[in-house]
């Protein structure tokens, strides 16, 4: 059985699964978007401090109440978020993040993801 990841939209109505792929482009009704971006001349390594970076902006807001979605779809639309938002173009658009506050309304609000834990993904090796 596939899994709907809480959105209760069945998997063949196309119609709603479009809809819900829209909200993401539309930042969810945000009151506020950013966009991370990474200079091109950095690095893969590089990428890990803005994800360093992104992780506490995200606890950062998260306390003082704010909710956020990270939208890296946003990322498959550089031409478009370039021209409409001036970004420079020596700038590599890594994700958008959608901050406001959530409607526990609507269904997708309330899905929690759990974590293994770390054991299951890190090797410690004694010496």
């Amino acid at each position: 059985m596939a899994r709907d990841w809480g959105m209760g939209i069945a998997r063949n109505d196309h119609e709603a699964r479009a809809a819900a792929e829209i909200r993401n482009f539309e930042s969810f009704g945000a009151p506020f978007v950013g966009i991370v971006c990474m200079h091109k001349g950095l690095g893969p390594p590089d990428a890990l401090s803005v994800g360093m970076y992104l992780q506490t902006l995200l606890l950062t807001l998260t306390e003082r109440h704010l909710d956020t979605c990270v939208e890296v779809s946003v990322a498959g639309y550089p031409d478009v978020l370039c021209g409409e938002l001036n970004i420079a173009p020596e700038l590599f658009i890594l994700c958008g993040l959608a901050i406001g506050y959530s409607d526990e309304e609507i269904p997708i609000n309330s899905l929690r993801i759990g974590r293994e834990t770390v054991d299951k993904n890190v090797v410690f090796l004694d010496e």
